[in-house]
């Protein structure tokens, strides 16, 4: 009968990364002592440090990967609790990771269940400004947006609304993304740009029945100012 496997633990991780880092900087020492001999210490001394660096980073990657793994089973198991523990954790030690990144766009979400958006606005900037993943990208500009729709920030709300045009990952999904960034204009009085938006987007989706029901009740927005 096969035994489970035994589950690595975050320490291992750890200890691994670094025995790994430091065998193969010996490794590459033993191997080019002559070469340093040559070109002398100091210079030497630099190149192992920007090896020691790069391995150092690899590790800070896979260990912040293992913490979101953790806090998403965390999550998906209802545990929210432990879940922020781990998340503040990648956001405090691994923010120049993506999955660091990840982690603060996680915990953002949390705080936003939890009505507490001033926690969760730095976390959604944070990811908008440095994160890789395009629906995050388009999902937190959005989230962004609402926020300062919410405290009537008109001029940030329709920066951050824009900015989620450039990574919707659909054809619907970008017409209902300027379809809330024509609302956001009409609100602040930009009535000729509201007006151009929506010739876009009647031209763009004269076929989608969805599409205009929400262009129709734009329009009569506009017509009420």
């Amino acid at each position: 009968m096969l035994k489970p496997k035994r589950k690595i633990t975050r320490d291992e991780i750890k200890k691994d990364s670094f025995v790994e880092s430091v065998f193969e900087v010996r490794s590459f020492v033993k191997e080019n002592l002559k070469l340093f001999y040559q070109i002398g210490g100091g210079v030497a001394l630099f190149f192992l440090l920007i090896i020691f660096l790069g391995q150092s980073s690899k590790n800070n990657k896979l260990e912040a990967e293992f913490l979101l793994t953790q806090s998403t089973l965390y999550l998906d198991s209802g545990d929210v609790q432990n879940a922020k523990i781990l998340l503040q954790e990648l956001v405090d030690e691994y923010d120049g990771t993506e999955a660091g990144r990840i982690g603060g766009y996680h915990l953002a979400q949390i705080y936003i269940s939890d009505n507490d958006n001033e926690l969760a606005l730095p976390l959604l900037i944070k990811y908008s400004k440095s994160g890789n993943n395009q629906f995050l990208l388009s999902s937190s500009n959005e989230a962004i947006a609402s926020m300062y729709m919410q405290i009537n920030n008109l001029k940030k709300a329709i920066e951050y609304q824009s900015s989620s045009l450039k990574y919707s990952n659909t054809k619907k999904t970008l017409a209902f993304s300027k379809l809330k960034l024509v609302e956001m204009y009409i609100k602040e009085g930009s009535i000729e740009r509201s007006k151009e938006l929506i010739a876009e987007l009647k031209n763009e989706y004269s076929d989608d029945q969805d599409i205009n029901d929400k262009i129709d009740y734009v329009v009569g927005l506009l017509m009420n100012k």
